[in-house]
């Protein structure tokens, strides 16, 4: 018998109604035409753009994959935290890592719902793959770990499916639970609303079809640059 007592109890239920990602598998068979895996030594655009603006102190990456951009950091002599949910990816990573000499990054396999960040804060997050598809019931809990872990006015980056891009749709939250679905595909208004209440948009900008030989981009996406807004008073 199964009782929900706690919101994590509630969590826990809902997740049991969405299929997810087997990441470990697709890490391994690669039979996917994703471009992060065609394109695993390359860091993402907006990272690069970005600082080459911003001065960084440390960062983390959710969804690290095989490390693009949690090397790049490191490379550019920032203390960088990366996370991801496969196993198989965090390994390649830290090959990735080790072949080039990347130093300054230490990469952990897990689920981001279930690690502790203690008082850690961060100048600079990215998000390059896991808020589209996360459950709708997880992306409040998942704002929240973002907005406390950033330090006052840090930066958050985040790439995420845009609705008509490589025919990606939009699935209406209902409709996520109904149809078990992976993913959804977001609106540039959809991404406001959501994103605005904790955060101040400086950017929100279509992607463009760039691949190499330094960073890569593709046009399905959406690319924000989000900065932390202060707490509003009780």
């Amino acid at each position: 018998m199964s009782d929900i007592n706690t919101i994590e109890d509630l969590y826990h239920m809902l997740d049991r109604y969405t299929e997810g990602v087997d990441w470990d598998t697709f890490y391994v068979k690669r039979d996917k035409p994703a471009p992060f895996l065609r394109h695993n030594k390359l860091p993402d655009k907006c990272v690069v753009d970005f600082l080459k603006g911003h001065a960084v102190g440390n960062a983390c990456e959710f969804g690290c994959g095989e490390g693009r951009n949690a090397i790049y950091l490191a490379q550019n002599n920032i203390e960088t935290q990366a996370i991801d949910l496969s196993e198989t990816a965090i390994h390649n990573a830290k090959r990735n890592a080790a072949e080039c000499g990347a130093e300054k990054v230490a990469f952990q396999a897990g689920n981001l719902f279930e690690m502790d960040f203690g008082d850690r804060q961060f100048d600079l997050v990215i998000d390059s793959g896991v808020f589209h598809h996360l459950a709708p019931h997880r992306r409040l809990q998942y704002r929240d770990i973002l907005w406390n872990i950033l330090a006052e006015e840090g930066h958050f980056l985040l790439l995420c499916f845009a609705v008509g891009g490589d025919g990606a749709e939009e699935v209406d939250d209902y409709a996520f639970y109904r149809n078990r679905q992976t993913g959804t595909a977001f609106t540039r208004e959809r991404l406001k609303t959501f994103w605005g209440e904790k955060f101040d948009i400086l950017e929100l900008r279509k992607g463009e079809d760039i691949a190499g030989p330094q960073m890569w981009e593709s046009g399905y996406l959406y690319i924000c640059v989000l900065r932390k807004a202060p707490a509003l008073p009780l």
